[in-house]
């Protein structure tokens, strides 16, 4: 289930696009949907090994070199859908819910672009999996936005994930939120390592914030903590990895389509 508390947003300066953008539109797409969302990406720098294995054979994965979450090969994107359309512009069923994706990007040789893979994902009954990486899991988050005054507010995220096989994902972050920027004309095309040829485009508009990017040289202004437990992921979460990045988007609409 999803709990969200009032929130309040404010506009700011230009942030570039959480997730590299790629392709171009096409005549020939086919409309899936689309949602009205707010999300929170963790950008983790993690064991190459440990994504290859998640990756498709002969993908090599890559740490980003630029963006908010530069020195980053693992993001970690936490999901509330406020209202999921079909094709029609109908709710669908569920009209709303929580999810939250894992997404590595690699290269592979012959293949001139770097592409993203969606290498996991948990989601609450009914599971759509759409890239063949879905698990059944609860999700449950608490939100809030609280006005400080003079300008200032804290954003407060507390997001529990338990799968269904076991295991528990806990994230909690508590902070005092910078400048927001609103970007426009987003675009991805993650793929499925299941099916490496499988992809969905993403045509996005976000309002976004970067907390912190330790690469940077960006402290996050707060605390936070992360701790899974899920046996799946042991050779991720072995105790090396490193959380690089966070970044706050607290409106995000996306259009959903196939090529």
């Amino acid at each position: 289930m999803s709990r969200t508390s009032h929130r309040k947003f404010a506009y700011g300066i230009a942030l570039a696009a959480a997730l590299i953008a790629t392709g171009t539109s096409s005549l020939s797409e086919v409309s899936v949907g689309s949602t009205v969302e707010s999300r929170v990406l963790l950008g983790f720098k993690v064991d190459d090994a440990a994504v290859a294995g998640m990756l498709p054979e002969g993908w090599t994965p890559i740490t980003l070199g630029k963006g908010p979450v530069a020195g980053s090969n693992l993001i970690v994107a936490l999901i509330d859908r406020h209202l999921i359309l079909d094709a029609d512009g109908n709710p669908g069923h569920p009209s709303s819910g929580p999810t939250v994706a894992f997404l590595s990007y690699g290269r592979s040789e012959g293949v001139q672009e770097v592409r993203g893979f969606v290498t996991r994902v948990y989601e609450e009954a009914p599971v759509v999996d759409p890239y063949k990486t879905s698990v059944t899991a609860d999700i449950d988050r608490f939100s809030s936005f609280s006005d400080l005054g003079n300008g200032e507010r804290v954003q407060s995220e507390e997001w529990t994930i338990l799968p269904s096989g076991g295991g528990e994902l806990r994230f909690e972050l508590d902070f005092n939120v910078g400048v927001y920027g609103w970007v426009t004309a987003g675009e991805s095309r993650p793929f499925s390592p299941e099916d490496p040829e499988f992809f969905r485009i993403y045509r996005y508009d976000q309002l976004a914030s970067l907390a912190m990017n330790t690469n940077m040289g960006l402290e996050l202004n707060g605390t936070v903590n992360f701790s899974a437990s899920d046996p799946d992921l042991e050779a991720l979460f072995d105790g090396s990895e490193e959380l690089i990045s966070i970044v706050s988007i607290p409106i995000y609409l996306r259009k959903i389509s196939l090529p």
